[in-house]
């Protein structure tokens, strides 16, 4: 399975949810899957999805109502799901043991090695 990345559509989205957040403000929304295919179609990108999460805040660059400042704050609106593999509610019981590289014969030995003896140069 390909993670999902911003050109995915609704109708090859493979979660029940779409989960929008913001790095700046509390802003946040979990939308069901279904309502916004509903709403937009299907054919609608999770890029386009996240524009319209975006208009409402007043840190968008697009927001004619501020002034653009060349150094100020952008709007930090991300989709929590771009680049995830594992669906976002899936317990942790239930996605099976991981295999660890090496084991137990590439673990260091407890026995402590003898080092270089060490000499005080100068001094008494």
């Amino acid at each position: 399975m390909e993670p999902p990345n911003e050109d995915t559509s609704l109708i090859d989205f493979p979660w029940v949810v779409v989960r929008f957040r913001c790095h700046f403000c509390a802003r946040s929304k979990d939308a069901r899957l279904a309502g916004l295919a509903w709403l937009y179609g299907e054919q609608a990108t999770l890029k386009w999805l996240l524009a319209e999460f975006r208009k409402p805040c007043a840190w968008n660059p697009a927001n004619l109502e501020r002034k653009p400042q060349k150094y100020g704050r952008k709007c930090g609106a991300y989709l929590t799901d771009i680049g995830r593999t594992s669906p976002p509610d899936l317990p942790p019981s239930m996605s099976g043991l991981t295999v660890i590289e090496g084991g137990k014969d590439d673990q260091l030995g407890t026995e402590s090695t003898p080092g270089p003896k060490r000499r005080r140069i100068g001094g008494n």
